[in-house]
């Protein structure tokens, strides 16, 4: 409790239930949308209403990143004026950023380092689940969801991100961990590397991992060692890429749809999302400066049939930046780039979250060149709630309460 302020019995349980709030929302985010809502809601709420947390609140209204988080929704909300989509494509669009209005508040919640620790090993937890589901649908004993094993809770897609993520963090915990924990944290990175490599179907999962693995290398090695543990991935990728006949094929999928593309057979999977970028780039030479508004990118699109093939509502280019660009021009490109580069500046100045704040922005940033990471749902509030995670180390050099103890301790114990 914080010296000068009275707090009620009620504002003192809704402050001690709010670790639990965080974990369970981290927990959801792999796992259920309606679920993360609702724990997002109570963890909101127990931080935006208890006069614990006002201050830092005002505090964080003054940090870099947290101007940044703004005024990239405040662009959002403003584009809607010279914007000719639908207004519920245009409300849509504003939803898909509202996320954006969560980082400083669930920072503030994080400043704990035990509150810290609970929700990553919670989220540990969710990808445990997750990828044993994974193996258990691939060997046929689970149907949902249809019969792609990368399929479980999420898509594909985002399941092999937050799996590659979850390898590096265990990898990381295995690194930092004394005792008994420590053969935990490696059995489970070796087991989500084994979803990523033998059970996942998105090449999206492979690209992460591999960066994961590079960064995590140079975090915690001296170059010598990087440089020799980077030839052996190296040679250890190289070979699962002979005697993995999935992988094998679908990196070579990748390169016929590449031919294709070239032989002006553009209706392929990678066919398909570079069309979209040429439309969304052809958008952007339009109108450079503010974009074509709030959901532009979907109405132009439904309007002009740039793909004739592609008979689907279409709400983004499969890629972030095209997607600001054509939205909301060079000025929503400017501050994305404030947005990003003020969490990456603000990640060097943690002290012991620092290395896992540059894993999550990294490849989320890489991530975006092929799809719109921020503006998915899972992986938007994936990034949202890590950062925030991390960010809260920032917030406060003493505690609100008296949990103490921060991911190496919880490691060593």
């Amino acid at each position: 409790m914080m010296p000068g302020i009275t707090i009620t019995r009620g504002q003192l349980t809704a402050q001690s239930m709010l670790p639990f709030f965080l974990a369970l929302t981290v927990f959801a985010i792999p796992i259920s949308s309606t679920a993360k809502s609702v724990f997002l809601f109570l963890s909101v709420s127990s931080i935006v209403f208890s006069p614990v947390y006002r201050q830092d609140l005002l505090n964080t209204l003054n940090k870099p990143w947290c101007k940044a988080a703004l005024s990239l929704f405040f662009v959002a909300f403003v584009a809607c004026f010279w914007s000719r989509a639908s207004h519920h494509d245009q409300m849509l669009v504003i939803e898909k950023y509202s996320k954006l209005l969560y980082l400083p508040i669930l920072a503030v919640g994080f400043q704990n380092k035990r509150t810290r620790s609970l929700a990553i090993h919670a989220f540990l937890l969710a990808m445990t689940i997750t990828c044993t589901l994974s193996i258990l649908k691939l060997a046929g004993f689970v149907k949902y969801h249809g019969d792609d094993p990368g399929h479980v809770f999420r898509n594909h897609i985002m399941t092999g991100y937050m799996m590659a993520f979850a390898s590096y963090l265990s990898a990381l915990l295995f690194v930092r961990a004394r005792g008994k924990h420590r053969a935990l944290y490696a059995v489970l990175c070796l087991f989500f590397s084994y979803q990523i490599w033998f059970v996942n179907t998105g090449r999206t999962g492979y690209v992460i991992y591999a960066l994961l693995m590079m960064l995590l290398i140079l975090q915690i090695l001296s170059w010598r060692q990087a440089i020799l543990a980077g030839i052996l991935g190296f040679a250890a990728l190289t070979m699962l890429y002979y005697e993995n006949a999935d992988l094998h094929a679908r990196v070579a999928q990748v390169a016929a749809d590449w031919q294709h593309y070239q032989q002006d057979n553009k209706d392929t999977s990678i066919g398909y999302r570079l069309q979209f970028h040429e439309f969304a780039r052809e958008l952007f030479s339009r109108r450079p400066w503010f974009g074509n508004g709030t959901g532009g990118f979907t109405y132009s699109f439904a309007k002009e049939k740039p793909v004739p093939s592609w008979d689907r509502k279409l709400l983004e280019p499969h890629s972030q930046y095209w997607l600001i660009a054509s939205e909301f021009g060079i000025a929503g490109l400017v501050l994305l780039g404030f947005f990003f580069g003020s969490l990456f500046f603000s990640a060097f100045r943690l002290k012991t979250m620092g290395v896992i704040a540059i894993a999550v922005l990294l490849p989320f940033m890489a991530g975006n060149l092929s799809d719109s990471l921020l503006f998915y749902s899972g992986t938007g509030y994936f990034f949202i709630l890590f950062m925030a995670l991390c960010l809260g180390e920032s917030i406060r050099p003493e505690p609100v309460n008296s949990f103490e103890f921060n991911v190496e301790e919880v490691a060593r114990n």
